[in-house]
């Protein structure tokens, strides 16, 4: 085979079918590598959002125990209802004895009241 009997032709159109097949392997290729990066991307833009909201309701939830405890611990010092019933009854005694106190005031007005009449009324006659 002689050099000058080399077909260039046919070396020109198998480089530039090569070229083409690289061409679109490249294209297919860089296709889904970008594709790739944005299904990152998006999923790491979806963790930062989800790990922000979880941050905000474990600070919520930590808010409400703590708000729980208070309520437990003032809960421990409010009175049961023994504890009320026990002071209703001594209010009871208590109006009782109010009431037996005002029936004698009233008692003890109304003498005196008379007393003062009596006096006012005999005044004159103590000679």
């Amino acid at each position: 085979m002689e050099l000058l009997e080399f077909n260039y032709e046919a070396a020109r159109f198998w480089m530039g079918f090569i070229q083409l097949v690289a061409l679109v392997a490249l294209f297919i290729y860089t296709h889904l590598t970008n594709k790739s990066k944005a299904n990152a991307s998006a999923i790491n833009t979806v963790r930062g959002d989800m790990e922000q909201q979880y941050d905000h309701l474990e600070e919520r939830v930590s808010r409400s125990e703590r708000r729980q405890d208070v309520f437990e611990s003032k809960l421990d010092g409010a009175p049961t209802h023994q504890d009320l019933s026990k002071v209703y009854e001594r209010l009871n005694d208590v109006a009782e004895d109010l009431s037996g106190v005002s029936g004698q005031m009233r008692a003890l007005s109304h003498q005196l009241s008379m007393v003062n009449q009596y006096l006012l009324n005999n005044k004159g006659d103590h000679k």
